[in-house]
């Protein structure tokens, strides 16, 4: 208070009494209720782990009611005025937001109260002051870095392409042909939508309930470049990481995909060098309940009877050649959709038809990436799974542009790999 008082910025903490009445109100509750309640999660969730030790939930589970109460508070006033004591930011705001400054690694439950999440990542967190002293916050308390070495937003706002299910097939051609005139395509109906850092729940993500997971992958090889080199000494790492990290018995890479947006000028009936393409920015899973099955007796001709005879799975491990700072990937977890969320897209090539699923819009659906990845780490796609016991089965998916990119971020690279893993 005293600084602020001798600051030349009278905004900070305004003369007029009424004012700063409002404000003082606010310094009182975060000294009294506020910053217990925020110390709570500190210790448990940053400070424990930090020495080695292990959250206890059932401090956190006391402490929530008291939290919720806090955050309700804080809502109710933020839904009204951008700052604590109206237009503009205050002294009340620095010193309600100190406690909570580490907000995602303390499991704040902000995404519960979005006009608090919106003061907070979209306010307080965009102030210079904020930035120039959180660095040294998080050297301290994460001496290993911040998960995954940057602090990003807990979500961020971006535009996706759903498709519109219509009343006629939905369809594409990877040829020149002039059936592909006047065809309903996919990513006609793009839609605002949230897309949560999924770093702090990296561990909870499983193939087969939310249809993805987050994995260190650390490989030997290093030639991109050649795809013959790929498949004769990165695909047999595949194999052994998959076997490492799924309960497959067996394992069969059969395809893969390298992708950056130098690609973006090459048409989608290209039919050279198909091994090459851009990132797709398309709600989407790569393979249906029937085109799974076809593509094993395809791959596998006289052993397919049996194989699908007992579970078979379709993993796509994405691993990035660079770190990810423009269009990551997209996931939207499995637990969030329904059944009549996907639909058919038919795939039209010279000497085939393949079968995706693209989807269609519902507020239900949870987004999440993996913010600046990098080629150390890798994600596990469910695309296809022939169990039918409540376990993910296909997963939609999606690059994206993401608003906290640096405007001349290095383009994004990485490499695909297909995969059928047998049980």
């Amino acid at each position: 208070m005293y600084a602020a008082e001798k600051s030349e910025n009278d905004a900070m903490y305004p003369k007029d009494l009424k004012k700063r009445a409002d404000i003082n109100r606010w310094l009182l509750w975060e000294a009294s209720s506020w910053f217990p309640t925020c110390y709570v999660y500190l210790v448990e969730y940053v400070v424990k782990p930090l020495m080695k030790g292990a959250p206890d939930e059932k401090v956190i589970e006391a402490e929530a009611p008291k939290c919720h109460k806090g955050l309700e508070i804080l809502e109710a006033r933020l839904s009204k005025s951008k700052w604590l004591a109206g237009d503009h930011v205050t002294i009340a705001d620095i010193a309600v937001a100190a406690p909570m400054h580490v907000h995602q690694c303390q499991k704040l439950p902000l995404d519960k109260y979005p006009s608090v999440k919106r003061w907070m990542t979209e306010g307080v967190e965009q102030l210079d002051s904020w930035k120039k002293t959180q660095g040294a916050v998080d050297k301290a308390l994460f001496p290993s870095g911040v998960p995954n070495g940057v602090r990003t937003p807990a979500s961020v706002r971006t535009t996706v392409n759903y498709t519109k299910a219509v009343d006629r097939v939905t369809e594409l051609y990877f040829y020149e042909s002039d059936k592909a005139k006047d065809i309903h395509e996919p990513g006609d109906a793009p839609v605002e939508i949230s897309v949560h850092d999924g770093w702090l729940k990296a561990r909870e993500f499983a193939l087969d309930r939310n249809g993805f997971s987050v994995h260190d992958f650390h490989v030997r090889h290093n030639d991109w470049v050649d795809d013959e080199s790929v498949r004769s000494h990165f695909y047999p790492e595949v194999v052994e990481f998959l076997k490492g990290t799924t309960s497959a018995k067996r394992v069969l890479v059969f395809d893969h995909t390298i992708r950056s947006e130098r690609n973006a000028q090459k048409k989608l009936t290209d039919e050279k060098n198909t091994s090459q393409r851009t990132p797709v920015m398309l709600v989407h899973c790569d393979y249906t309940n029937e085109s799974g099955p076809v593509r094993v007796t395809q791959l596998l001709g006289s052993e397919a009877e049996d194989l699908l005879s007992r579970r078979v799975a379709f993993i796509n491990v994405w691993k990035p050649l660079n770190v990810v700072e423009e269009r990551p990937l997209a996931m939207c977890d499995v637990q969030s959709c329904h059944d009549e969320d996907f639909f058919k897209l038919f795939l039209r090539y010279r000497d085939r038809t393949g079968e995706n699923y693209v989807m269609s819009h519902s507020d239900r659906h949870k987004w999440w990436y993996f913010p600046k990845m990098n080629p150390d780490q890798a994600i596990l796609l469910k695309t296809f799974d022939s169990a039918t016991d409540g376990r993910a089965r296909f997963v939609g998916h999606t690059a994206f542009e993401d608003p906290t990119s640096k405007p001349h971020a290095p383009m994004r690279e990485s490499i695909e790999i297909r995969t059928i893993c047998f049980y």
